[in-house]
This record gives structure tokens, C-alpha cells and sequence, in this order.
């Protein structure tokens, strides 16, 4: 193991630099310690009733693999996620504030984003290690002039490229830039043996997705933090969940965020809640796409700066 690998650290400069040459950081005090210790309480509060009340989404197990949404059957998993938190307390919409991970977010996707999910990962004994994988899947892969490429619409999280590339390891001189970076706080720490976060330095400038046969001998580390840490990503990086091997939750908040031109995964703009929407700030209404960039994301008229929740756009007119 390269001992030089991210360490968690307090100065933004230093997580700045590692996850430009890493592809990661380790932010340490991402949220103030105060704000951490509340979204525990609250997660765990929600967490418990979303499974007493038959309401939880859980993956993670032999049976139901990491990220199977296609899976409609009552197939067990272990691991518990937690969606939507702006809705589940103010104390998630707390965390959308300017904390200190927003430099290093500003570093990877610029001075304008999106939230594209805000949700929580808690890795429970049992469960089993995520495949790894990228951010963003559906970026469309860099190609040659006349080279044949999968139509946008057409890429799938297992489907990337139109052809079957021979020369995989050998043509990474074009890569795609990251449009994407998730911010991961670990609320109770994190370790390789509580299902720390698996990870592959510096694959961020592989130019490619990972595969399961060529990749099976790569190098795959564990981040590791204190409460409060933060592992923030450039969205071309190869991660995925580890395995939980103790008898403790493993809890984390899961921020990504994307350019603002990019669609999100979670519909906040439907999916907000009108008392919830009533109290956000403006910096808050523009991370969960209420404010309209560059004409793109309005209802009606162009020049519209904010948006509101219920739609006053004109309808249908005679005269």
C-alpha cells in the first residue's frame, strides 16, 4: 500500500491536492462536530421507523445485490438506505449549507451545482461488499473522430461502450472530465472492517469504467475516518460500500452533486415537500434546482430567476 494515499486532514488545500492527484480526499470536520452528532440522532430515529413501519429500502445481501432497483421481489438485503433527507428533518437541510466540504466540491464540479441525491448508506453486520463502480455511468465516453459510440440514451450502469474494446488497458489518452462528486460523512467514523468505503487511487484518470476479469487483481484500499470526516470523490474514481465484519451500524450521509446541467437522480423540484420548500434559504432552493441556469430548468419565461413549488404558468388562451 502507498503510504503517500489520503489521509484525513483539516486543510482544504491538502484535500484539494489529493483529489486531484487521487481522485479522493479525506475531509476531517466536513460538518461542525454539533451537526454530526444531530443527523446521527435523527438517520437513526428515521431509519427505525421507515423498518417498523414496512417503509425501508434495503440492499446489500447475497440475494439482493448494492444498487439492485430493478429487483422487485422479496429478495432479503441487509443494509438499510434512507432517501430524500431534505424532507426527513431540518437538520439534513442544515447540513446544505457552507460547510467546509463545499471548496473541495467546487473543485471538481465549479462554482455552480446541483444536489443530485442526498440520502444515507447504513451498512449493517452481514452485509456484503458493493461492486465497483463510477458516478457517473452515464457520462458519455470520449471518442475519435469517426469512431463508432454508443448513443446517449442507449448507456446503461452495465452497458458503456458500443463494442467489446480489445485495446482497453491501451487507449486511456482521451478520458471524460468529472462532472460528478459525492461527499460522504462518516457520521459514527469509518474502517476496513465497519464496511469502509473500498476505493482505487488515482483511477479517476483511468480513461474507463472498471471491470470485474481485468480489474480483479487492482489495488483496492479502505478509507478510513473519524466521525465527521468526509470522503469526497471526483466522479470518475472506482469505489464501492465494503463489507461490514462488526456487530455495530456503520452509518453515512451520501451527498452528490452534479454540474448544473446535468439531470439529478432524486426529483426534488416534484418531490420536496410544500412545508419543507417554505424554509429554504435561496442557496438551498438553488442546490435542489428551484433556481434556473443559463434559461435551462424554467417552466415558462427564460428570464425567471427562482422558481416556487406550485405552477402559476399560463394555460391555454383564446380571445
Amino acid at each position: 500500500m502507498n503510504l503517500n494515499y489520503p489521509k484525513p486532514t483539516e486543510s482544504i488545500e491538502d484535500a484539494k491536492t489529493d483529489l486531484k492527484k487521487w481522485g479522493y480526499c479525506l475531509l476531517k470536520n466536513a460538518i461542525p462536530p454539533d451537526l454530526n452528532k444531530r443527523a446521527m440522532e435523527r438517520l437513526i430515529e428515521q431509519a427505525n421507523a421507515e423498518k417498523e413501519l414496512n417503509l425501508a429500502y434495503e440492499d446489500g445481501s447475497e440475494k439482493k445485490k448494492w444498487g439492485d432497483f430493478n429487483n422487485i421481489t422479496d429478495a432479503p438485503g441487509v443494509n438499510q438506505r434512507v432517501w430524500m433527507l431534505p424532507n426527513k428533518g431540518k437538520v439534513f437541510l442544515d447540513i446544505l449549507a457552507k460547510h467546509n466540504y463545499v471548496d473541495c466540491v467546487k473543485e471538481i464540479v465549479g462554482d455552480e451545482f446541483l444536489v443530485s441525491s442526498f440520502g444515507a448508506n447504513i451498512a449493517k453486520p452481514g452485509g456484503v461488499a458493493m461492486d465497483l463502480h463510477t458516478d457517473q455511468w452515464w457520462f458519455p465516453d470520449p471518442v475519435n473522430r469517426n469512431e463508432d459510440f454508443l448513443p446517449p440514451g442507449s448507456i446503461k450502469r452495465n452497458k458503456f461502450n458500443i463494442k467489446i474494446n480489445e485495446n482497453i488497458n491501451n487507449n486511456n489518452e482521451l478520458i471524460s472530465r468529472p462532472a460528478v462528486t459525492n461527499v460522504l460523512i462518516m457520521l459514527n467514523g469509518m474502517n476496513k472492517e465497519n464496511g469502509g468505503t473500498r476505493i482505487v487511487p488515482g483511477s479517476h484518470l483511468f480513461g474507463r469504467h472498471p471491470d470485474k476479469v481485468l480489474d480483479k487483481d487492482i489495488e483496492v484500499i479502505s478509507a478510513e475516518g473519524p466521525p465527521g470526516c468526509a470522503i469526497i470523490t471526483d466522479g470518475r474514481v472506482w469505489h464501492g460500500t465494503g463489507a461490514n465484519i462488526t456487530n455495530d451500524n456503520r452509518l453515512a450521509l451520501l451527498i452528490t452533486f452534479c454540474g448544473p446541467q446535468f439531470r439529478p437522480q432524486e426529483n426534488f423540484t416534484l418531490g420536496i415537500k410544500k412545508d419543507v420548500f417554505s424554509n429554504l434559504n435561496s442557496y438551498q432552493k438553488e442546490l435542489l434546482g428551484f433556481k434556473v441556469w443559463n434559461g435551462y430548468g424554467r417552466i415558462g419565461n427564460p428570464t425567471d430567476t427562482f422558481l416556487d413549488i406550485e405552477n402559476h404558468e399560463i394555460g391555454e388562451l383564446k380571445i
